[in-house]
């Protein structure tokens, strides 16, 4: 390494990040960016850049070429944003038309090993997306959808935090439990397929089992943790506001054919219905006659547009409807409301 004061091999610089150098290496790296506040910043930059491309790397299997090339841009754009030596949160944003991922860590020192960030993803209202997490297993998200997931997962658990609507192949892993914690529960597994409801504004939690077994967690009345075992073709009901799950058969191809962006019915409440077609055209409903909650529908719809589905209540059940968009002054529209009567 040349030892002059203001140069120095930047792949030595890459090692130390990533803590690959041997202790003299190390020292004499330190005693480099000691010397002055431009090596200091030099580091920063160069820490900022790699946590960056870890990032992107995570997301790539997700992405368009196009969208990475945007991240790369915004990247460097912010190079010259502000950095602290030994605490910093870093973000690399990529916005795509289904899915926004955010990815950030904290950094105690340069002396850690291998970075350890997390990585956030959130699904446009009415859209639906899919992405692979670093251990394999793959989940797709619904409309409005949030998930934070590690960069890795270390320790005992894969640990993920999930506010929404999303559906998990997850990989087997016997030493390494997949735990998915949602708005008053956590859904605890070691390898299996399930989808789980969880939206943080609604009152309740639906978690349906297509294979495997889980465990789902909940506070009861009194707050005491209770677990409910799972099997395949099963259903549990979490109402937060009662503190009591129910457990019961489910028609799976129901619960899961968001993913396929369908929606399959088989003696449907109207309720239920209305809470399915919500999330799938992001429209708010308002019912102005409320015997029609005692309808319940079958039928199976790919890829319609809103108006075919309430054509088929209005021929099946004479629900009538009538839609109301709201637009912005710039002619965009922000909201559906949709009146049956």
């Amino acid at each position: 390494m040349d030892e002059m004061e203001n140069k120095i091999d930047e792949t030595w610089l890459i090692r130390y990040i990533r803590n690959k150098l041997t202790t003299p290496e190390r020292e004499q790296v330190e005693t480099w960016i000691n010397s002055s506040e431009e090596n200091q910043k030099t580091v920063r930059d160069l820490f900022y850049f790699s946590v960056a491309n870890s990032t992107v790397s995570c997301i790539k299997k997700t992405s368009p070429e196009k969208a990475l090339k945007k991240v790369s841009k915004r990247i460097r754009k912010n190079a010259k944003a502000k950095f602290f030596l030994y605490c910093q949160r870093v973000a690399a944003i990529l916005f795509l038309p289904l899915l926004m991922f955010t990815g950030y860590q904290v950094i105690e020192s340069y002396q850690t090993e291998e970075p350890h960030f997390y990585l956030e993803a959130r699904m446009t209202p009415g859209m639906i997306g899919s992405l692979v997490l670093p251990d394999g297993t793959k989940v797709w998200l619904n409309s409005s959808t949030y998930l934070k997931y590690p960069n890795s997962f270390e320790g005992d658990l894969r640990e993920i935090t999930v506010d929404g609507e999303a559906y998990f192949q997850v990989a087997h892993d016997e030493t390494k439990p997949f735990l998915v914690h949602t708005p008053h529960s956590s859904i605890r597994v070691l390898g299996t397929e399930f989808n789980v409801d969880a939206y943080s504004n609604k009152e309740f939690v639906i978690t349906t089992l297509v294979e495997g077994a889980v465990e789902f967690s909940f506070p009861d009345i009194n707050n005491r943790r209770q677990t409910l075992r799972m099997e395949p073709n099963e259903q549990i009901y979490y109402d937060k506001q009662k503190q009591q799950a129910y457990k019961q058969e489910t028609y799976v191809a129901k619960d899961i054919a968001w993913i396929h962006g369908e929606i399959v019915l088989k003696d449907t409440p109207l309720s239920e219905v209305l809470w399915i077609m919500e999330k799938r055209f992001n429209v708010e409903f308002k019912i102005k006659n409320a015997s029609h909650f005692n309808y319940s529908f079958t039928g199976i719809f790919t890829n319609q547009h809103i108006e075919r589905v309430l054509e088929y209540f209005k021929r099946s059940s004479h629900i009538q409807y009538r839609i109301d968009h709201h637009h912005e002054e710039d002619g965009g529209t922000v909201r559906t409301l949709v009146e049956l009567y």
